[in-house]
């Protein structure tokens, strides 16, 4: 796969590792009751600090357990006045620091910058992303294509597509005019979106037309055969498939040359062949024998041909895909029934797979200014109170189509807070229980985007353009203090932050509470106990008293303190694992 190069990208594409690991610092708590220094409990965070270390600092919670991921990260037009801040060990790199990335007499820098700047924000948030989660990001012209080759290069096989919107009605007086940005979304392969309403109507029902135009009989032979259908409109059986006719020495000739013959249809039946709407030859998706056993099983469905483009097929086929199948078998796409004297299945009324996603988002409700109007609506007191702020509606809809009403989603250049306000409306509106991780290193973290979070929850706005409040919670963090000084605990980090990062480095896996019988058990995974003997200020010792403590069975353990006492053969005996404390502790 071809990769971009960049000034300082050897520098950059291992930074990731050698960002210190933060504990996060909650500052205070708020919901409807308002604003308290005792933890709420909210699961919703917005956290002030470099978004690189923020991002490092969730990885023990939420590796790979973030559904939908949205950014809005500078645009790098070359008047945006953004810092390059990253502590880079690097002579070049080290010249950025500090310094506003502009225009710099257009020797075109800021590309490398920017770069370097988002590449290992990048490797982070791939790490956040779930298997099956989906990111967007808003991007304008001026680094879209270096964007997308980063992507594809950090991402690997998932799908990478641009979309277009328009974010202004202006029209162009002379040469190019810009009124649009580009969403690049990644997703998985087999991604579905969800059904929205902004896409004007495009929901699709689970059943897709069974003709594949890409391929034609040549190429797939076996998926070149007539469906016969008898006169209600059932299913009747399948005639041979090409392939078969070759097999059995019937068709001799040329495959591109063999014809679609109707009169193969028994009697009280009519074929039909692999014809698209424009009367194109091609194939059936399945070989014959799937599509006998899937309409048996309720997912085809056959319709009278309404589509005057090809005369000859009074039929219809459609197919349950088996991404589809998969959502019909766990439950996740409700069946009310089979159709009246066939198998095929039913679907609620407005139920749908999900959206036909196009690539061009024209929506007026998108458009920049309902963003400005919106917080100006929210902060009447200010004048300005943000630049380019995003619709709430724009978000919304990438929420919508990416995300269950239960995911987590993640903005680490959250700005306004746009991204909380969409998914605190949502919930209101549908019930859902999303969850928000904002993360913004602008001073103005608290006075505007956790501002305007505070606002939403409790309503804003005054007379006929009041809004009433979504209700909702969130903590705010700050990002505190190191894991490690160097290659010391630091003893400022609390017990069980420490306790919390040990365990996932080792497992992988999230801590419970603690226990409150073996105050150094971590927990159990895998059949392996995983015990962190840890006292601030003291030396610890693995030593035969310590394992008189150890309560919990499991077929073996890893066990960390300062000090060892135990010879090899009895470590051996009892199953144990010894780590050193802290020489032993994986980094992240």
């Amino acid at each position: 796969m071809p990769t971009l190069d960049w000034i300082g990208k050897s520098k950059v594409v291992n930074h990731h590792l050698d960002v210190p690991y933060c504990i996060l610092d909650r500052k205070y708590s708020f919901s409807e009751n308002g604003q308290t220094e005792a933890d709420n409990g909210s699961r919703n965070m917005i956290i002030h600090g470099d978004n690189l270390a923020a991002l490092k600092s969730l990885l023990p919670e939420y590796e790979g357990r973030v559904k939908c991921i949205y950014i809005d990260p500078p645009y790098n037009t070359g008047n945006e006045g953004w810092v390059y801040n990253d502590n880079v060990n690097d002579p070049q790199i080290k010249k950025w620091l500090g310094e506003v990335v502009g225009k710099e007499g257009e020797d075109l820098s800021r590309h490398d910058k920017w770069l370097c700047m988002m590449y290992p924000r990048l490797r982070l948030l791939e790490k956040l992303l779930a298997s099956d989660g989906c990111m967007a990001i808003s991007i304008g012209y001026h680094e879209l294509h270096n964007l997308v080759g980063v992507c594809h290069e950090i991402f690997g096989t998932r799908q990478i597509v641009t979309v277009t919107v328009q974010t202004s009605g202006g029209k162009p007086s002379g040469g190019f005019n810009y009124v649009h940005e580009y969403i690049v979304f990644i997703v998985p392969q087999d991604y579905q979106a969800n059904s929205v309403n902004y896409w004007g109507g495009n929901n699709r029902s689970p059943f897709e037309g069974l003709t594949l135009s890409t391929f034609d009989k040549t190429q797939r032979p076996n998926q070149t055969y007539p469906i016969f259908v008898d006169e209600e409109g059932r299913f009747a059986g399948t005639g041979d498939s090409l392939q078969d006719l070759i097999d059995k020495g019937i068709y001799t000739g040329r495959k591109e040359d063999f014809e679609y013959d109707y009169s193969v249809a028994p009697k009280g039946t009519v074929a039909v062949w692999p014809v698209t709407a424009g009367g194109k030859q091609c194939v059936w998706r399945q070989i014959a024998s799937r599509l006998k056993d899937d309409w048996s099983k309720g997912y085809i469905k056959i319709s009278r041909n309404k589509n005057r483009g090809n005369e000859q097929n009074k039929y219809s086929v459609q197919y349950l895909p088996r991404g589809v199948i998969k959502k019909v078998e766990s439950g996740e796409l409700k069946v009310t029934g089979s159709e009246e004297g066939v198998p095929t299945l039913k679907f609620g009324d407005n139920q749908t797979v999900g959206g036909q996603v196009p690539t061009m988002w024209t929506n007026k409700e998108f458009f920049t200014v309902n963003g400005t109007q919106c917080l100006k609506l929210i902060f009447p007191e200010e004048v300005k109170p943000f630049e380019y702020s995003k619709s709430v509606e724009l978000i919304q809809t990438v929420i919508q189509a990416n995300s269950k009403d239960n995911d987590i989603i993640l903005d680490s250049f959250a700005g306004s807070g746009t991204t909380a306000h969409a998914a605190l409306n949502m919930n209101k509106e549908d019930g859902g229980h999303r969850r928000f991780i904002l993360v913004e290193m602008g001073d103005y973290a608290d006075s505007i985007t956790a501002e305007r979070v505070r606002r939403v929850i409790n309503g804003y706005g005054e007379g006929n353009k009041a809004v009433e409040g979504t209700g909702g919670d969130f903590s705010y963090y700050e990002l505190g203090e190191p894991l490690f000084n160097g290659d010391v605990l630091n003893e400022k980090v609390a017990d069980a932050d420490i306790r919390k990062y040990v365990y996932y480095m080792d497992t992988k896996q999230s801590l419970d509470e603690p226990h409150q019988d073996e105050p150094f058990f971590l927990g159990e995974y895998m059949d392996t106990a995983y015990y962190f003997f840890y006292e601030k200020g003291k030396v610890t010792t693995l030593n035969r008293e310590f394992l008189h403590t150890v309560k919990t069975k499991a077929e073996g353990y890893v066990i960390y303190a300062d000090l060892c006492t135990l010879s090899d053969a009895e470590l051996e005996k009892w199953h144990i694992t010894f780590k050193k404390i802290p020489r032993d502790i994986g980094r992240l």
